[in-house]
């Protein structure tokens, strides 16, 4: 496996599930008991988004780019740019850094909680324990996310949160990530878990849907950012999600931020970024012309 996300960090898409992450963990901390919090595919945590691989791709200026000089009134969008903030070194600047997934949730779950990091890629890996430090209840795992799920579920808290964001490099990932979450609920019923996924031109992602929707399986939201119109031959059209067990309400608490947040990925950037070759560079683009990016909020299996 050869994926590198440093190509991709900071676009619309980590926009997306991380604006969402952090507003599924912030209602789950509401309750003060512990929680516990398994990221399957966490990669290296944060971003250089002024190195080689970023400024190739330039997909976070069409990304985080449009969003950084933005203050909502929306608690949930307001909550994802702070903690995005948090992280550069030079405020009021285009950003230079990008958290991951760990970072974003490690700087938002308390001392009490459980973190468990899973990442494949050793050397992704070794960059993810320097960049989260040292802290009780914080472990990096290097080995297989999947593997991890058997291995950590159900918690010993009861509660909190998987986040199972794979790379869909193989030909087999859609079927794999689907097999993982109905594997997860069973291990762990009320668990709540979240599993990312891209939306193209190809119909993968209807196909994921589809088998849940058939799998049996209840309380499973779809959220999703559409940029790009579905058929559009652009690598990445849109960004999805399916929460299993999420909180109550969440579907009608969520769509105005990504609402928000798909207002402001319409902005045209004053300077297009540099093109890059192979196919990260076509994730770049700004929104289609005369396509709106809207927000999808609807249950794919309620109660």
């Amino acid at each position: 496996m050869n994926y590198r996300h440093a190509f991709h960090a900071g676009n619309f898409a980590d926009v997306h599930k991380h604006l969402v992450l952090l507003s599924l963990l912030e209602r789950l901390q509401r309750k003060p008991k512990p929680l516990f919090y398994l990221d399957t595919h966490a990669g290296r945590g944060m971003y250089d988004l002024r190195g080689e691989a970023a400024s190739r791709s330039g997909e976070w200026r069409h990304g985080i780019g449009r969003l950084m000089d933005l203050h909502p009134a929306n608690e949930d969008l307001c909550r994802y740019l702070d903690a995005v903030r948090a992280v550069q070194t030079v405020p009021r600047e285009p950003p230079a850094r990008y958290p991951g997934s760990p970072l974003l949730a490690a700087g938002q779950l308390r001392a009490e909680d459980r973190i468990v990091l899973v990442e494949k890629q050793i050397q992704e890996a070794q960059a993810l324990e320097e960049a989260v430090g040292r802290r009780r209840g914080l472990a990096v795992v290097c080995g297989d996310g999947y593997a991890a799920m058997k291995t950590y579920l159900p918690p010993r808290e009861n509660r909190g949160l998987v986040m199972i964001d794979p790379p869909y490099e193989s030909d087999g990932e859609f079927a794999g990530a689907q097999q993982a979450l109905q594997a997860g609920l069973r291990r762990w019923p009320n668990g709540m878990f979240a599993l990312w996924y891209p939306i193209k031109a190809t119909p993968e992602a209807a196909r994921l849907r589809a088998g849940l929707q058939g799998s049996g399986l209840r309380k499973l939201l779809r959220v999703e950012l559409h940029l790009h119109p579905t058929d559009s031959p652009l690598r990445l059209n849109g960004s999805g999600l399916i929460i299993a067990n999420p909180p109550w309400q969440f579907d009608t608490q969520i769509l105005p931020a990504l609402q928000d947040a798909a207002a402001a990925l319409t902005l045209e950037a004053a300077v297009e970024p540099p093109r890059g070759i192979g196919t990260a560079a076509t994730d770049a683009r700004p929104a289609s012309p005369g396509h709106h990016p809207s927000a999808v909020v609807e249950w794919l299996a309620g109660e």
